[in-house]
C-alpha cells in the first residue's frame, strides 16, 4: 500500500487491527507516523516476516499484539523506543529465535507473553531492566535451556510461567530476589533437576507448581521459609525421594499434592505442623509404607487421598483425631489396620476405631483418671471422656 494512502486511511486511528490478514507480508514505513496509535493488533498475520524500524516512533503505543505471527524471525532494534508500551504479546511466534537487547528499555512494560516461542533459545540480559514487569509467560518455550541472571532484578514480577519448558535444567540463584513473585509455574519441566536454595527468599510466593518435573530429585531445605505458600503441587515428580523436614514450617499451606510420587517412602514428622492444610493427595505413592504419627495434628484437614498406595498396610491411630476430615479415599490400599469391616462403615467409624487404639490418648486418660479425686469440680466434658474410656 502507498504510504500516502495508508496515512489518509488510518492517520488518526488509535487502534489498528490487522489480525488474521494472512497474506500481509510487510507494513509501510509510514507506520511510524501514526502518532495517536495506542493499540496495534497483528496477530495471525502468517506471512509477516518482519516489522519496519519506524515502529519505534509510535510514542503512544501501549499494546502490541504479534501472537501467532509464525513467519516472524526477529524484532526491530527500535522496539525499545516504545516508551508507553505496557503489553507485548509474542505467543506462538514459532520462528522467533531471539529478542533485541533494546527490550530492556521498555520501562512501562507490565506484561510479556512469549508462550510457544519454540525457537527461542535464550533471553537478553537486558530483561532485568524491565522494572515495571509484573507478568512473564514463557510456557512451551521448548528450546529454552536457561534464564539470565538478571531475572532477579525484576522487582515487580508477580507471575512467572515456565511450564512445559522441557529443555530447562535449572534456575539462577538470583530467582530469590523476586520478592514480589506470587505464582511460579514449573510444571512439566521434564529436565529440571534442582531448585536453587534462594527459593526460600520468595516471601510473597503463594503458588508453586512442580507437577511432572520428572528429573527433580530433591527440594531445597529453604522451602520451609515460604511463609505465604498456600498451594504446592509435586504430583508425578517420579525421582523425588523425600521431602525436607522444613516442610512443617509452611504454616499457610492449604493444598499439598504428592500424587504418583513413586519414589517417596516416608513423609517427614514435621507434616503435622501444617496447621492450615485442608487437602493432602498421596494417591499412587506406591513406595509409601507408612504415615507419620503427627498426621493427627492436621486439625484443618478435610480431604485425604491414599488410594493406590500399594505398600501402605496400616493407618496411624492418630488419624482418628482428624475431626475435620470428611473425604478419605483408600481404594486399592492393602490395609490390614483398620480391618476391612471397619473401613466399609466409612470415615466416622474408622475415626472412632483408630481413636480407641490411640495409645497416646489412653495414657492421657489414665493420668486424668488417676488424678480425678484431686479435681474438685472437673469440667463435664472431662468426666464424659473418663467415663466412656474407662468405666
Amino acid at each position: 500500500m502507498d504510504d500516502e494512502l495508508f496515512l489518509r486511511l488510518v492517520g488518526n486511528a488509535t487502534t489498528l487491527n490487522l489480525s488474521g490478514c494472512r497474506n500481509l507480508k510487510r507494513l509501510p514505513m509510514a507506520l511510524g507516523k501514526l502518532a495517536s496509535l495506542t493499540t496495534l493488533n497483528l496477530s495471525w498475520c502468517d506471512a509477516l516476516a518482519g516489522l519496519p524500524e519506524s515502529l519505534g516512533k509510535l510514542a503512544s503505543l501501549t499494546t502490541l499484539n504479534l501472537s501467532s505471527c509464525v513467519a516472524l524471525t526477529c524484532l526491530p532494534k527500535s522496539l525499545g523506543k516504545l516508551a508507553s508500551l505496557t503489553t507485548l504479546y509474542l505467543s506462538d511466534c514459532r520462528a522467533l529465535t531471539g529478542l533485541p537487547k533494546s527490550l530492556g528499555q521498555l520501562a512501562a512494560l507490565t506484561t510479556l507473553d512469549l508462550r510457544e516461542c519454540n525457537a527461542l533459545t535464550g533471553l537478553p540480559d537486558s530483561l532485568g531492566q524491565l522494572a515495571a514487569l509484573t507478568k512473564l509467560n514463557l510456557s512451551v518455550c521448548d528450546a529454552l535451556t536457561c534464564l539470565p541472571k538478571s531475572l532477579g532484578k525484576l522487582a515487580s514480577l508477580t507471575y512467572l510461567n515456565l511450564s512445559w519448558c522441557r529443555a530447562l535444567t535449572g534456575l539462577p540463584e538470583s530467582l530469590g530476589q523476586l520478592t514480589a513473585l506470587a505464582v511460579l509455574d514449573l510444571s512439566f519441566c521434564y529436565a529440571l533437576t534442582r531448585l536453587p536454595e534462594s527459593l526460600g527468599q520468595l516471601t510473597a510466593l503463594t503458588t508453586l507448581d512442580l507437577c511432572e518435573c520428572h528429573a527433580l530429585t530433591r527440594l531445597p531445605e529453604s522451602l520451609g521459609q515460604l511463609a505465604a505458600l498456600t498451594y504446592l503441587d509435586l504430583s508425578e515428580c517420579h525421582a523425588l525421594t523425600r521431602l525436607p523436614e522444613s516442610l512443617g514450617q509452611l504454616t499457610a499451606l492449604a493444598v499439598l499434592d504428592l500424587r504418583v510420587c513413586c519414589a517417596i517412602t516416608r513423609l517427614p514428622e514435621s507434616l503435622g505442623q501444617l496447621s492450615a492444610l485442608t487437602d493432602l493427595a498421596l494417591d499412587g505413592c506406591n513406595a509409601l509404607t507408612g504415615l507419620p504419627v503427627s498426621l493427627g495434628q492436621l486439625a484443618a484437614l478435610t480431604y485425604l487421598d491414599l488410594s493406590e498406595c500399594l505398600a501402605l498396610t496400616r493407618l496411624p491411630e492418630s488419624l482418628g483425631q482428624l475431626t475435620a476430615l470428611r473425604d478419605l479415599r483408600l481404594d486399592g490400599c492393602p490395609l490390614q489396620f483398620p480391618p476391612a469391616s471397619i473401613i466399609q462403615q466409612g470415615v466416622p467409624a474408622m475415626k472412632v476405631f483408630l481413636l480407641a487404639h490411640y495409645n497416646a490418648l489412653k495414657i492421657l486418660m489414665s493420668i486424668l483418671a488417676a488424678r480425678r479425686r484431686c479435681v474438685r469440680h472437673p469440667p463435664s466434658e472431662l468426666w464424659v471422656l473418663i467415663r466412656d474410656e474407662f468405666f
